[in-house]
């Protein structure tokens, strides 16, 4: 065996070690994207077969979208062993306070871009009673999106990705982040930063507390500017 060929074997070793780690990895990324089109493609192919008015297409969507989330995220649990790895628990009231502390000063963000850089929702809403916005967008979808994105995805990749970026930054948290604010695209890019930022806020209290109430409740408050 010549030096040449003792020399390369470490590197090709090395070559075979990152390919077998990254494929894992990669899996896990695909079938997270799987679990979010089996989330959302029930739901709206509903609402395109049925063409309900917006204050019917609205909740319809929620509805069906949460319902497949949690069947998800309790069929997954049966292998996990608990839906707390899933985010559904009760955190520490510490969790809670951070949240608030969080949230209040990102709604106020929220607030003063959305007044000076006005943004047109994909929904026309201007037909929705008050106490139907609040509802609809201050609570359901406040709770649908975290149970999907903080709940389902960002558990899945948290349990299959085992690296992180550093002991602050979790990929799976940059991950649905980035998903979440791409999911916004048609809102502009005000909202689309907005949505990345609220992402990776939730998705850091999901992930340090243990628990889906802090990010809810930082993004119920994201959402209240919106609705003033």
């Amino acid at each position: 065996m010549t030096a040449m060929a003792t020399f390369q074997q470490p590197s090709e070793l090395k070559s075979r070690e990152r390919a077998s780690m990254n494929f894992p990895n990669t899996r896990a990324l695909a079938i997270t994207l799987g679990l979010f089109v089996a989330v959302y493609a029930p739901a709206f192919a509903a609402v395109s077969l049925i063409r309900p008015a917006a204050q019917v297409a609205v909740p319809l969507i929620i509805s069906i979208s949460l319902a497949i989330a949690f069947v998800l995220i309790f069929t997954l649990a049966r292998r996990t062993g608990s839906v707390s790895e899933f985010g559904l628990s009760m955190p520490k009231f510490r969790y809670v306070g951070l949240a608030v502390l969080l949230g209040l000063p990102l709604a106020f963000a929220e607030g003063w871009l959305g007044h000076f850089f006005p943004s047109k929702s994909p929904i026309d809403t201007s037909g929705f009673p008050l106490w139907m916005l609040w509802l609809y967008f201050g609570v359901g979808a406040a709770v649908q999106e975290e149970v999907i994105f903080r709940g389902l995805l960002q558990s899945f990749l948290e349990q299959r990705w085992e690296t992180s970026f550093s002991a602050s930054l979790s990929p799976a948290v940059l991950f649905t982040a980035t998903l979440f604010g791409i999911i916004h695209l048609g809102s502009g890019i005000i909202v689309v930063t907005g949505a990345i930022v609220l992402g990776l806020v939730g998705g850091e209290l999901r992930r340090r507390s243990g628990s889906l109430l802090p990010a809810v409740i930082v993004h119920a408050l994201f959402n209240v500017p919106g609705l003033l």
